[in-house]
C-alpha cells in the first residue's frame, strides 16, 4: 500500500512569493456580485439558464456586470452605484440602459425581467408570447 502525503495549506500561505496574493474584494464588490447573481437567477425564467451567463468584475466598464450568451453575441448588464439606471453594453458598446434604476424598492426578479424584454426587443432572445398557448374552439 503506498502513502501519499496530505497538501497542507494555510491561509497566510500564498506559495513562493512570485505570485502576488489574490486581492480581497471589497464589500460593495461583493454585494454588486450577489446582486448580479440573483439578478441572472432571474433570467432562468425566460430560459437563460447557468450555461449561458456569467458574472464578473469588468475593469473595462468599472464596475460588476452581468454577460448573456446570445445568438447576437455577448450582452452585459452593468451593476451601476445606487440611484442610476442599469447601463446595457454590446460589442464594447453601450447599447442602451434598461428602464429602471438601481434602488431599495427595484427587484432583482423586476430588473430580470426589464433585461429579458431589453434582450428580445433586440432579437437576441425569443421569449414565448401568446401565441404558444392552445386557444379552445367553440367555447360554450
Amino acid at each position: 500500500m503506498t502513502r501519499t502525503a496530505l497538501f497542507e495549506t494555510r491561509a497566510d500561505d500564498h506559495g513562493c512569493g512570485c505570485v502576488p496574493a489574490p486581492a480581497e474584494p471589497d464589500p460593495s464588490t461583493t454585494a454588486d456580485i450577489m446582486q448580479a447573481r440573483a439578478i441572472a437567477g432571474g433570467l432562468a425564467e425566460f430560459g437563460i439558464g447557468p450555461a449561458r451567463w456569467s458574472v464578473a468584475y469588468d475593469h473595462q466598464a468599472a464596475a460588476v456586470v452581468l454577460r448573456v450568451d446570445t445568438p447576437r453575441g455577448l450582452y452585459a448588464l452593468a451593476i451601476p452605484a445606487p440611484g442610476q439606471p442599469f447601463p446595457v453594453r454590446h460589442r464594447g458598446e453601450r447599447v442602451g440602459a434598461l428602464d429602471c434604476r438601481r434602488t431599495y424598492g427595484t427587484a432583482d426578479s423586476y430588473v430580470a425581467a426589464i433585461f429579458a424584454a431589453f434582450l428580445r426587443d433586440r432579437a437576441a432572445l425569443d421569449i414565448p408570447g401568446r401565441d404558444v398557448f392552445p386557444r379552445t374552439k367553440n367555447m360554450v
